[in-house]
This record gives C-alpha cells, structure tokens and sequence, in this order.
C-alpha cells in the first residue's frame, strides 16, 4: 500500500505535485515536491541544451518534466483527474518571468530563446503528448500551470526557509553575481540601500559594474592581468591552483575576497544582514578568500554561510513561487 505524507493513497486528498526545475547554461536538473515536500530520490540533472535551437531546448524540458511525473507515479501510483501538477522553473536573466519570455543575449545560454515564450512552447510540446501518449499523466501535464523566477531570487526565497526571522544577503556566485536581500522569509526589492528588485549586478563598481567583476568573467579577467591565466585555464582550474600553494594563484582568490567585502559593505551598512549566505559554483573558492573578505568588512564582520549545494533551496524557492505571490518577480532580471 502507497502513501503520501501517511495518508491511504486510496482514500487520499487530491495530491499538489510541483515539478520543479533550475536552467543552468550546462545542466538543467529537476526535482518533484509533493505537497510542498521535496522528494529526495527524484533529483536529476540532464544537459541542458542551452546552446541548442529552440526545439532541442524545450524538448529537453518536456523530457526533465515527464520523466518526474513518471517517478512520481513510480513512487506512490497512479495519478488521479482532481490532481494538480505545476511546473516552476528558475531561470537566469534577463527574462520577463512573467510573462515568460526568454531575453538572454551575449551570455552564451538560451540566445536561441531570445524573445520567445518559454511557457508557451513548452506547454505546446506537453500538448503533442497528450496525442502521443494519451491519460492522466500526460492530461494533467498539458493543464499544468507554468511559472518562472530568477534563480538566485528563488534561491534566497529558499534560504529564507531555513533562516525565517533573519535578515539575509544572498549571492549565487558563478557566470555572473545574483543576489536577493530577504527579510522574514520573503524578498525586498525596495528599500533604503537595497537595490533596485535586490540585484546588485548592475550596480556600479569600480570602472564599471558588479557583474563586471565578481563572476567567472571577472575572475579571468584579474588572472589574465596577473599573468595567471593560460590557455583552457577556468575558474576551477586557478582554485586548485590555490589549494597547492601556487601564489598567484592565491594572491588573485585574496584579492577577489577583499574587493567582494568591499562591494557590498555599504549594503549590509544599510541593509544590516544577520548573515551573508553564498552558493554558485564560484563559492566553492570561498575558504580561499573567507579571511580577506572578512578583513575587508572591518568591525561590520558577520556570519557566512557557504553551501556545497543549494539546489535544494533553489527547488524549494521555486515551490515558494505557487505558494506566495511575493514570490513571483514580474520584471526583467539579469545574473
């Protein structure tokens, strides 16, 4: 006998099933959430297809979204008519998340999208299924409501879940900075020494703008000045150069750390975070740079939390999407 959250599947509630999934330029992965509960076994991560035609790229969304539907019903059995599947996504910027129409151009993912309703090609394709493959399944995929956000938005949203009463400054570190500034769970786009919808990325820094300096493009860019960078060398590649002592290496994390503290001090001046939490593949550079960053905060230090992992709390932030409206952004973000 199948149950759900303890309940008799016979005699069960209509069941809400979110399948959620996070674009990334590389790898798209997908979870299912069952009534708000994420399902640990049903993590999976397939390529992307970012830098494919539009065809290919919503075909593998379709193909992530059905194959979670399958392991749902893998899981816990069939589904039935009064269910209720949702689909969310987070997705890098810019984007119209409302409306839901790709505008990335020059960051070499999703170009082929540009200007194109993600929501309305994919809910096409899950159409066609229900031709191919007739039932409940594909039927309750085809009515399935779509919703979109940015993925560091979603990923403070989900940060925010395991620190409810904090104020938080998050940043996903990795192709370029996103951000979210989170108080009491929920996003603050608008106030006194946040930026405009949270996103520092645009904001001026330097000779010119944050994203300039604090995503992979910035990080070559310092080791291509510093003499550090050879030919396929990545960011990965000059952190383990780090790790083993090479001190250029090492010199370039340190002066990441000390101009990233001095980016944001004056947000969290204004903002006054109980902690800073980062994820993106960059952070995984952070023991290299903790203490200069610190330093560079002066007698403002304050706790950092650097996740391995977030995916879980970016998967929870795209549930938070259906659950709370604050949880929708409406503009044109950009990462």
């Amino acid at each position: 006998m199948k149950f759900i959250n303890g309940q008799d599947l016979e005699a069960r509630a209509p069941v809400m099933i979110t399948l959620a999934l996070d674009a990334g330029g590389t790898v798209l992965k997908g979870a299912l959430l069952v009534n708000g509960e994420i399902v640990p076994d049903s993590f999976l991560s397939r390529p992307s297809e970012s830098q494919g035609p539009p065809a290919n790229t919503i075909a593998r969304f379709a193909e992530v979204c059905l194959h979670l539907l399958y392991f749902y019903t893998a899981t816990y059995g069939p589904l039935r008519n009064n269910d209720k599947v949702r689909i969310g996504f987070a997705f890098p910027g810019p984007f119209d998340y409302e409306e839901g129409i790709a505008l990335l151009q020059g960051i070499g993912k999703y170009e082929a999208l540009y200007k194109l309703s993600v929501r309305d090609l994919l809910r096409e394709k899950l159409h066609q299924l229900t031709s191919h493959t007739p039932g409940i399944l594909t039927d309750l995929l085809a009515s399935a409501e779509i919703r979109f956000g940015n993925d560091a938005h979603l990923f403070g949203l989900g940060i925010g879940l395991r620190f409810p009463s904090d104020r938080l400054i998050c940043l996903t570190l990795g192709t370029g900075l996103g951000s979210a500034f989170v108080e009491n769970g929920q996003l603050v786009t608008a106030a006194d020494g946040v930026p405009l919808n949270g996103m520092l990325f645009a904001e001026p820094y330097r000779e010119g703008i944050v994203d300039d300096y604090f995503g992979r493009r910035g990080i070559l860019g310092m080791a291509k000045e510093r003499g550090v960078l050879v030919e396929n060398t990545d960011v990965a590649d000059l952190a383990e150069a780090a790790k083993h002592g090479d001190d250029k290496a090492l010199e370039l994390f340190h002066e990441y750390g000390r101009r990233l503290g001095e980016m944001l001090l004056p947000y969290i001046l204004a903002f006054k975070p109980g902690r800073i939490v980062l994820g993106g593949q960059i952070s995984n550079s952070f023991p290299l740079w903790d203490d200069d960053f610190q330093q560079s905060l002066g007698e403002f230090t304050l706790p950092v939390i650097q996740l391995q992992d977030g995916i879980t709390d970016v998967f929870q932030g795209i549930h938070q999407l259906f659950e709370d409206t604050e949880g929708n952004p409406s503009a044109s973000f950009h990462n």
